[in-house]
């Protein structure tokens, strides 16, 4: 994904102010760590800069094991010649820095902290930071020092050694100088976009002679990774510049490793099944035991067979994870000295693409569904078939995993019948999948094709058909793929992210006052159902009231509130997500992420963002300003017909309706009036997909000022004619302006947007009609004594399989007529009732008769229809 997102995102974000916008209360964010990382068991001075840094009380690291100690500068003592300047300022909330503040540690990693990219957050007054990665590895490291820019100043390293560095300017160029041995093969890996730094780096090898003898870039996304195997012994040169010379600066930091240890380029299948001892295929360089295996972009790779059984207990991968890869399950693999890779966990028994031929559908390779097939573009336009047999109605989704799971290739995928020949979902259908958790801050869009829910029109033989759009270019080891062929497996995995969605951020709460979160659900199999959300391990005196993500929605807002004696914290906590799949209930811990690099606001493009390791939350003084809350009791909903009429217990609502919820604005401290509020109903759907949302278009960030006079509002939700039954979660949020005065010690004043949230409100939408309704008499006319029958039919409508109950209420003249009990059996769709007239009935007319058929939705909710017929009373 990075890879994509580089020329749109990257380059927005290296554009955009460094600068948080001033309107906005102080939270401390990180630029910039140098180094980016150290030798296990030793410790090392490391520089932060970012904004909002002042006052630094520590750093916080994602392993226990890796601890810091603040740097405090040495104030220069004071001229006691010099006439003193103004008044000495008290406190410790100064004025804000004009540019990036520094933070100087003193960092130590323990001798048994695992190997590993880590995160590191600075602590200070405002709050907790965002985070930067820091990389423990085994080899020495050294800084560069400049002068480096051409040959006779290069900086001499030994192989084996890590080189932190910085491309400072946009024409920065940096020499590092090596010895090596004829035949020596050595790689140099530059690491860029897996430690969050934005340089895009060419790395470039040349001999004593300053010939060139390698060369790589965007080995994987902004990393580089240089492969030489030297033809002499002597000196070698090292020449690290940003590609094309566009972009430099403190945030173009790199780590840049001479070695010739192991290294991981792929493996095979990328997908093994969880618990299962697996032989896998590592593909690499320099690799124990290995093999020839072919070459890979012009280098010769080598490959090793190895077991490996996915631990019971899922450690995280300490690499970096982007939004694409963000819900997968996977587990951290390397060699002792190599590179770490994930490898992610199947949810089918995985046999592998075992003929060399099935580039014809004649020749397409059986499998035994379900099942993963772990295949590979492994030549020029190849292009993979396999069959699989189905039943007439039979259901499979046909998943396939390429980008997701580390994989060059841009994959398509169709769907044909054998028989017929007929293509079932084209490759335009098939290709890439639009779909995105959040459009900016966690953006999922992917190149595989979607997952496509298959129904087999007939029994027989049906074919599936990989292929790679890039295949005449991008084809090898690097371009695996698994194909999932499957039963539907409904399930959901969930993404937490703090609420700054254009800039790098952590939550941070003051007593007495709300803080919010973005929970993202992503869906699994058609799974539809709500999807409840809680915190655990919050400190004393913050709670988060439970909400959920309701049914077939993605978002939600967690609303966290401080006690108004809640005391000063730095911790973290987790969020939790639970729902019942097949009556059953399943629990999950959600994932944390952050965005890595501030976008521009309104700009309305992907942020560059990554999981983090931990979910951290800060409680630091100050005051809230004012809070809003529902008052549920006076709600009214107003139906299609026009009716008002107070909410029904349990909030019960229909399609169409319109919810009008008081919102009480109480202001906490200000005597004087404050700004305007602004309330808000917050979305519960990626605001580029509002056609999926059970809310009208006006209720996503829906304002409604409130007047400086009132204390109140009503906010109205329209409810689509078409909103799906379920059971759904509201969230209100209120905006509004303060004077905020940053040092004590200065009367300066100026604006910042501050928000609160009210506790979540739920209700349920009941649907208006379970079955399309037909009711019809085939003979109106009876006599006196006699009986017709009246034929009910109910076309089933959401699934709904339950009984239908039906009631017959006659109309005054047919005060002489009686109705026998009927039903529609589960499942059925059709009944008939029998109509007996009374020997002493009169002829008359009997219009309009009335045939009310009941199901009950969701096993507790009776929805009613109607239907008419006209009979007679002859003579």
């Amino acid at each position: 994904m990075y890879r994509y997102v580089c020329a749109a995102g990257l380059i927005v974000a290296a554009a955009a102010v460094a600068q948080p916008p001033q309107n906005l209360y102080p939270l401390p964010r990180i630029e910039t760590v140098f180094p980016a990382g150290v030798r296990v068991g030793t410790s090392v001075d490391v520089t932060l800069t970012g904004t909002d840094l002042e006052d630094a009380t520590g750093l916080t690291f994602s392993h226990p094991g890796i601890s810091a100690e603040i740097i405090v500068p040495v104030e220069p003592k004071p001229d006691p010649k010099a006439a003193p300047k103004g008044k000495p300022k008290q406190g410790n909330r100064r004025k804000r820095p004009a540019g990036p503040v520094t933070v100087k540690a003193k960092v130590t990693v323990a001798a048994d902290v695992p190997v590993g990219t880590y995160d590191v957050r600075v602590v200070n007054q405002w709050g907790v930071s965002n985070p930067r990665a820091f990389v423990v590895g085994t080899l020495p490291e050294v800084n560069e020092k400049e002068p480096n820019n051409d040959v006779p100043q290069a900086q001499r390293v030994a192989l084996g050694t890590v080189v932190n560095g910085v491309i400072s300017s946009s024409t920065d160029v940096d020499y590092f100088v090596f010895a090596g041995k004829a035949g020596q093969r050595v790689l140099l890996h530059c690491a860029t976009s897996s430690i969050d730094s934005k340089a895009m780096p060419l790395v470039e090898v040349f001999n004593a002679a300053q010939r060139r003898v390698g060369m790589n870039r965007n080995y994987q996304d902004g990393d580089a990774l240089a492969d030489v195997t030297l033809p002499a012994d002597g000196d070698y040169f090292v020449r690290v510049s940003e590609f094309a010379y566009q972009y430099g600066g403190a945030d173009w930091y790199y780590r840049l490793t001479l070695g010739s240890g192991p290294w991981i380029d792929a493996v095979f299948p990328p997908r093994i099944e969880p618990g299962k001892a697996t032989t896998v295929t590592v593909v690499g360089r320099n690799l124990p035991g290995g093999k020839p295996a072919g070459t890979m972009d012009g280098k010769l790779v080598e490959s090793v067979e190895v077991t490996v059984t996915p631990p019971k207990k899922i450690e995280p991968y300490r690499g970096r994870i982007e939004p694409v890869a963000g819900t997968l399950d996977c587990f951290e693999y390397r060699f002792a000295g190599s590179n770490p890779v994930p490898i992610y966990l199947a949810s089918e028994p995985v046999v592998r693409e075992s003929a060399a031929d099935n580039d014809v559908p004649e020749k397409a390779q059986a499998l035994p569904v379900p099942c993963e097939v772990a295949g590979r573009i492994d030549r020029p336009n190849d292009r993979d078939w396999y069959s699989f047999q189905a039943k007439k109605g039979e259901v499979f989704i046909i998943d396939l995993f390429a980008e997701r799971v580390g994989s060059h290739m841009d994959a398509a995928l169709s769907v044909h019948n054998a028989a017929t020949k007929q293509v079932l979902a084209a490759e335009a259908q098939l290709d890439d999948d639009n779909e995105t958790l959040h459009p900016i801050a966690f953006y999922t869009r992917t190149s595989d094709p979607p997952s496509y829910r298959f129904t087999a029109p007939q029994a027989g033989t049906f074919l599936v058909r990989v292929s790679s759009r890039e295949a005449s270019v991008e084809y090898g080891p690097r371009s695996a793929y698994q194909l999932r062929i499957g039963k539907p497996r409904p399930d959901f995995r969930v993404v937490v992210v703090p609420r700054c969605r254009e800039l790098p951020a952590a939550t941070a709460i003051h007593p007495g006052e709300d803080a919010a979160l973005d929970v993202l659900v992503q869906r699994v199999d058609g799974f539809t159902g709500p999807v409840t959300i809680s915190a655990a391990g919050l400190p004393p005196g913050v709670t988060a009231t439970p909400t959920f993500v309701g049914t077939n929605q993605r978002w939600a807002t967690l609303v966290l509130t401080a006690a108004k004696g809640a005391k000063d914290a730095t911790t973290t906590f987790a969020v939790t997500a639970t729902a019942t799949i097949d009556g059953k209930p399943v629990a999950t811990t959600a994932r944390s992420a952050a965005i890595t690099w501030a976008i521009g606001q309104g700009q309305n493009v992907p942020a560059i963002a990554r999981l983090d390791q931990t979910l951290p939350l800060a409680v630091r003084p100050g005051r809230a300003e004012f809070r809003i809350a529902t008052d549920l009791a006076k709600a009214t909903v107003k139906s299609k017909d026009g009716t008002v009429a107070p909410v029904k217990p349990g909030l019960l609502v229909r399609p169409g309706d319109k919810i009008t919820v008081p919102v009480k604005v109480h202001w906490l401290w200000w005597t004087a009036r404050p700004n305007p509020a602004t309330l808000f109903v917050e979305p519960t759907v990626p605001q580029t997909n509002q056609q999926s949302s059970p809310f009208t278009g006006q209720t996503i960030n829906l304002q409604v000022p409130v007047p400086k006079e009132k204390g109140e509002a009503a906010v109205t939700i329209d409810l689509r004619p078409n909103c799906p039954p379920g059971q759904y979660a509201a969230t209100f949020r209120g905006d509004t302006s303060i004077p905020f005065q940053r040092n004590p010690d200065v009367p300066q004043k100026n604006p910042i947007t501050i928000s609160t949230f009210s506790a979540p409100f739920e209700f349920t939408v009941i649907p208006s009609a379970l079955a399309r309704l037909t009711v019809r008499a085939p003979k109106p006319q009876l006599k006196p004594g006699e009986s017709t029958e009246i034929t009910v039919r109910a076309d089933r409508l959401l699934d709904y399989a339950g009984e239908f109950q039906i009631a017959v209420t006659f109309p005054k003249e047919g005060d002489m007529l009686i109705a026998a009990p009927a039903r529609i059996a589960a499942g059925q769709t059709e009944t008939k009732v029998k109509i007996t007239a009374y020997s002493t009935a009169k002829p008359v007319k009997v219009p309009n008769v009335l045939v009310t058929v009941t199901g009950v939705y969701d096993g507790k909710y009776p929805v009613a229809q109607n239907g008419k017929v006209n009979l007679t009373i002859q003579k």
